[in-house]
């Protein structure tokens, strides 16, 4: 028997139509589909178009899609595990072409078909690429170097169109984990199915290498078809450094070495990409200009990357002189590039860039809606980017000084749902607003929701019931958003004592932790023999999301925000109205990462507002505080922690006082118990959306 596991991610009608393309193929198959949406309407809606033999399994938080795979697995019964997207389907004899190719070649170890990027078939898909350092230098080098670029382009073209026009089973040092069937035996042979520790992307690079270094083929049927409208999503980027450097550091043991002369390679020879025809910002598919008295065979290939690598391959008898409207519908906003060959060999070169049309959310938000009227004249409603200058307005009133438009939208950024809001007589009296963090839950990943600028207008604050507009938009953003089944498991803030006991008196918030003060004196020190100090800088984003991954690695009994480059890029290095310093602490001898701080220089103090570093060299990153602290001839240095980790980080010589800040957990829907998060937390004065 064939198992057929399925991740969805808000998608469930495509997900159905991956199940239903399985079943029709083989009704004797097990399918088994994991909601990943932490979404009560979405799964709601999944059970219902999910054909009625697929086994359907509710994850209580986004596993990520290696985890979710792994979860269905365990449930798995059949000798042959079939992985496929929910954005793809397979064609008719799909899975019996895969399983004999299998049972013939015994020495393979997994198999994948031929990919259509439509069901026409108007696009191949290209096969997989194996990453590994070199291939990454040749992509480097070929950007800066034009007839190298070309000649490995070609390389690459001839490569992946012997692939896919086989007649015969082929080999390959990559398979896509968007379609692939693997035996369990050898999932056995390997230790399992997906490495945890991959959250989104690698993880089925990282799979391929594991049965290769078993000593098992992959393989690649012509004669198998498969769907997969891959579609260009920008948004999922931000996973992508951090899996890539898990899986080169995993492999590849020297690549921050590697990486480092890659990067000096790349800044001292600027891009040179090829002279392209640029077609300029395109919202509709553009049109080529292409000579049309030539007979023979015509290729298209399409790609987000100069080199053309990888690439979609078109072959048609008539010139392609445009993009094909199901193809078109595919592409997200990007810069693309296009590579026509005509009959006789000469080449014709296109780039545009398809704009974006509005923002999206980080995470999926429920649609703004009404809940039911409190009373004639008061309802909740969900905010949105419209809304800011009102909100700003209702800030103003609710702090007595105003926020700068700009820290608004840094804060919310991308966000359709910014949080409740309370309006009596279409005005807005209260807000509760939330801002999504990605998180490791206990080890896992998981997507929390940070609570801030919750406010009500001076006017209206003297009830302080259930009745009370702070308790209706904290209840009903509650209720909609966080919990068990919900798009977030837990919600997390920095309330002071006051708000926190009128939140606890509601019945809405339980404490799981506190914010304390640690300090330490400036040391005068000469330079140390041991460590070297300097200003991180953009060169050293693979440093820094290795340093995260070591954190993340000793912290799995802790919930932790994620501190991977793209965040500290974000959180730090471009706030919109505050200074920060980024600092690298590295071996002097080998010039290994050791750890990184995130300082703010004012009047009186340094303070310390993150470390990204294993708990075992905190100790070293606070003797270079001390010594930055002398340098910037400040008496002192501190920084805000949770308590539980405020002995590890103050070690001898630090003071700690209490803050009287708290770490609400919520305490109004069904999900995790305070007492499974009780002192869990780490947190510091960065992870505050108001340092």
């Amino acid at each position: 028997m064939i198992s057929v596991l399925i991740v969805n991610y808000f998608c469930h009608e495509l997900t159905a139509r991956a199940a239903g393309s399985v079943l029709a193929d083989d009704p004797s198959a097990q399918v088994i589909v994991v909601d990943n949406s932490n979404d009560r309407d979405e799964a709601e809606n999944l059970r219902k178009s999910l054909p009625g033999k697929a086994e359907l399994v509710i994850s209580p938080i986004n596993l990520g899609f290696g985890r979710a795979c792994n979860l269905a697995f365990e449930r798995a019964a059949g000798e042959w595990i079939m992985l496929l997207n929910p954005d793809a389907f397979i064609l008719p004899g799909c899975l019996q072409k895969l399983l004999s190719a299998l049972q013939n070649h015994p020495e393979a170890g997994a198999a994948s078909p031929i990919v259509q990027w439509d069901e026409a078939g108007t696009f191949l898909l290209p096969p997989g690429q194996m990453q590994n350092p070199t291939w990454e230098w040749l992509l480097a080098i070929g950007l800066r170097f034009p007839a190298f670029g070309l000649w490995l382009s070609m390389r690459f073209r001839a490569y992946a169109l012997q692939c896919l026009y086989a007649s015969q089973p082929i080999r390959q040092r990559m398979l896509s984990g968007g379609h692939m069937l693997l035996r369990r035996s050898v999932i056995d042979a390997i230790g399992g199915l997906f490495d945890p520790a991959f959250f989104m992307y690698y993880e089925d690079t990282d799979l391929c290498r594991r049965i290769a270094k078993a000593g098992f083929e992959l393989m690649l049927i012509p004669e198998a078809r498969a769907v997969h409208e891959w579609r260009n999503d920008p948004a999922k980027s931000e996973h992508v450094s951090g899996s890539r450097l898990h899986y080169l550091c995993k492999h590849f043991p020297s690549i921050w070495l590697t990486d480092k002369l890659r990067q000096k390679f790349e800044q001292r020879f600027p891009l040179k990409i090829g002279q392209f025809h640029d077609l300029g910002i395109c919202k509709s598919a553009p049109t080529f200009d292409l000579p049309s008295d030539q007979n023979g065979t015509w290729l298209l290939e399409l790609s987000p990357h100069p080199l053309l690598i990888p690439a979609a391959y078109h072959s048609s008898p008539v010139a392609p002189d445009t993009i094909p409207s199901s193809i078109w519908n595919l592409l997200g906003p990007a810069r693309y590039w296009a590579r026509i060959t005509a009959p006789n060999g000469e080449k014709s070169l296109f780039t545009w860039e398809i704009p974006n049309p509005a923002s999206k959310p980080d995470v999926a938000i429920a649609p703004a809606r009404q809940t039911q009227n409190i009373n004639q004249n008061e309802y909740i409603d969900w905010a949105h980017p419209s809304n800011e200058s009102e909100l700003l307005d209702l800030f103003r009133s609710a702090f007595g000084h105003q926020m700068q438009p700009e820290l608004w939208r840094w804060k919310y950024r991308n966000l359709e749902t910014l949080g409740a809001v309370l309006r009596r007589n279409g005005r807005a009296i209260a807000f509760y607003g939330a801002m999504p963090r990605t998180i490791r839950l206990l080890g896992a990943p998981a997507t929390a929701v940070q609570i801030g600028d919750v406010m009500v207008h001076p006017k209206e604050r003297g009830t302080l019931t259930r009745k009370g507009p702070f308790f209706q938009a904290a209840a009903s953003f509650l209720e909609r958003f966080v919990g068990q089944d919900r798009a977030f498991p837990i919600a997390f803030g920095f309330p002071s004592e006051r708000p926190y006991r009128l939140a606890t008196r509601l019945g809405l918030y339980d404490k799981v932790g506190e914010l304390v003060r640690v300090s330490w004196p400036a040391l005068q020190a000469r330079p140390s023999y041991k460590v070297r100090i300097r200003p991180l800088s953009l060169e050293d984003g693979a440093a820094a999301t290795r340093l995260w991954q070591e954190m993340a690695e000793a912290l799995q009994n802790q919930i932790i925000g994620v501190r991977d480059w793209p965040y500290l890029q974000h959180r730090y290095l471009q706030h919109p109205t505050l200074t920060y310093q980024l600092y690298l602490i590295s071996s002097r001898l080998t010039g290994t990462p050791i750890g990184i701080i995130v300082i703010r220089i004012l009047d009186d103090a340094v303070e310390l507002l993150d470390i990204i570093v294993p708990p075992d060299r905190i100790s070293t990153l606070v003797l270079c505080l001390q010594r930055l602290t002398w340098h910037f001839n400040k008496p002192l240095a501190y920084a805000w922690v949770t308590s539980q980790n405020a002995k590890l980080l103050a070690g001898h010589v630090g003071e700690i006082a209490p803050t009287g800040i708290i770490i609400p957990h919520n305490n109004w829907t069904p999900g995790m118990p305070a007492s499974e998060l009780l002192d869990r937390w780490w947190l510091m004065g960065g992870d505050t959306d108001f340092r």
